[in-house]
């Protein structure tokens, strides 16, 4: 069983070319380990994938279940409030830390949603912003979650499927509805930005049945705890001495790079993949090295795919097999 490290976002994208970090240990680990490729997938659905679950899994209840919210058998979708803006003469999607509401403004805006669309469901709206939408009839709907959604043309990412035309007139009412909400007439005159939708995806409901090859999760995601505890694992925030983590038969979820990715902020990327190569993947080398793991699997994700790799420990002998940067 292989220690597992889960990379979202460390794949940038071509189309945006960029000199490669310098990540020694990371290309050590590609260069000489077992690669395969996979077409891009959102983040949010290769983590579902990992427990062998489908895109149209119920990632809403089951994000919900990884806040700690009681299980039910009612339709869920998540529902996080975000910032709609024209960039580039298109309208994108963001939730930079400057759009999440505090308690208050989660409060307001939920109580004026829930009272305009009462016949809908009931929208349970924390700190934050990444709320939960529980239905008063199911949805057949194909959605777009935000790890695709975030910094990308809203045109491209708009639900699909039987119901989708319903969920996109509740999300264009919610548009007018929140604009002229107090909540963002206060920010807009405090030059913040406003709070002006909602971003709904993975409809569905519980149970599901999850698995995963491991024994412990180690992430700082609702949704991969609600994965595990589906699947029956044990999961844990990423702990401060990461040697615990690092240890055979743990799948560790690391999302640092993800947001610098979606918006193509080099800079903030480029920092980011130095301190997880720093904090976590040379950790991981040298715990392979030493033997106190027999192998190393990285996955890495971005735009373009999925990057996987297995090293075990012989193959760092293999010296012929030059090292590899990252790359899809």
């Amino acid at each position: 069983m292989s220690l597992h490290l889960v990379l979202p976002g460390l794949l940038w994208p071509s189309t945006t070319p960029l000199p490669p970090p310098a990540t020694p240990a990371l290309s050590l680990l590609l260069g000489r380990g077992v690669r395969s490729r996979r077409p891009a997938a959102a983040p949010e659905h290769l983590l579902a994938g990992l427990f062998g679950l489908k895109p149209d899994a119920p990632l809403g209840a089951l994000r919900r279940a990884g806040c700690g919210e009681p299980v039910d058998s009612r339709c869920w979708l998540a529902a996080d409030v975000a910032h709609l803006r024209f960039a580039r003469d298109a309208l994108m999607l963001t939730d930079r830390p400057d759009v999440r509401p505090d308690a208050d403004e989660a409060a307001a805006l939920a109580a004026a949603w829930n009272a305009h669309f009462a016949n809908i469901g009931w929208l349970h709206l924390p700190t934050g912003g990444h709320g939960h939408l529980a239905l008063l009839e199911p949805l057949s709907v194909s959605t777009v979650p935000p790890g695709a959604a975030l910094g990308r043309k809203l045109d491209a990412s708009m639900p699909s499927g039987r119901d989708a035309a319903r969920l996109r007139q509740w999300m264009n009412e919610t548009q007018m509805l929140f604009h002229a909400h107090p909540v963002n007439t206060a920010r807009e005159e405090a030059g913040r930005p406003t709070l002006n939708t909602l971003w709904f995806w993975g409809a569905g409901t519980l149970p599901v049945q999850a698995a995963l090859p491991c024994m412990q999760l180690w992430a700082d995601d609702a949704l991969a705890h609600g994965l595990a505890h589906a699947a029956g694992v044990r999961a844990a925030p990423l702990p401060e001495r990461r040697d615990i983590a690092l240890q055979e038969g743990n799948l560790v979820l690391l999302q640092d790079a993800l947001a610098p990715a979606l918006y193509l902020d080099a800079e903030a990327w480029l920092q980011a993949v130095q301190t997880l190569e720093r904090d976590w993947i040379a950790p991981a080398l040298q715990a392979l090295k030493r033997g106190d793991v027999q192998s190393v699997t990285v996955t890495l994700s971005g735009d373009e795919g999925i990057l996987a790799c297995t090293t075990e420990k012989r193959d760092l002998w293999k010296i012929w097999r030059r090292p590899l940067a990252p790359a899809c």
